[in-house]
């Protein structure tokens, strides 16, 4: 793709100043891109390598395999992960319903859910027993732990 004046073509843009703007980058996008100039007394051309770093998520925070907790206690699972691009956690409940992170703290009845991905269960009872599955999503590939929580 040659762009010849300041313009944007899908994701890319040429600006005024001869500047060249890629949103939102992938792997993809990987390469070396040319800048060429010319008047009337010549052309200059450069070449620009751009390498793009992604990597799929691997949760490096993450529960015990098994959680042990009296009635009425509160339970915390951690699940933090790194990726590029910034993955997404969600939690697998025992009843087989998902929570997803989100911009801002999330409650769901007694489940507390943090934006980097921490589940607190306040108040804990029996029906909180059981298996608690976390997910780290991106593009490029996902990872997941699952922790076992008995109420006693």
């Amino acid at each position: 793709m040659v762009l010849d004046a300041p313009h944007a073509v899908g994701r890319f843009s040429l600006m005024e100043n001869g500047s060249l703007t890629v949103r939102e980058a992938s792997v993809f996008d990987r390469g070396t891109y040319m800048c060429k100039v010319s008047t009337e007394y010549g052309t200059s051309v450069m070449s620009v390598p751009v390498i793009v770093i992604a990597y799929p998520p691997r949760i490096t925070s993450e529960p015990a395999p098994v959680i042990y907790a009296r009635p009425g206690n509160s339970v915390k699972l951690t699940c933090m992960a790194i990726g590029i691009p910034k993955a997404e956690i969600t939690w697998e409940l025992p009843d087989k319903s998902h929570l997803t992170t989100g911009a801002q703290s999330r409650l769901y009845g007694n489940k507390f859910l943090h934006p980097q991905g921490s589940l607190v269960i306040q108040q804990s009872s029996q029906r909180d027993a059981g298996f608690y599955k976390c997910t780290a999503k991106n593009i490029l590939g996902s990872d997941s732990k699952t922790t076992y929580i008995h109420i006693f």
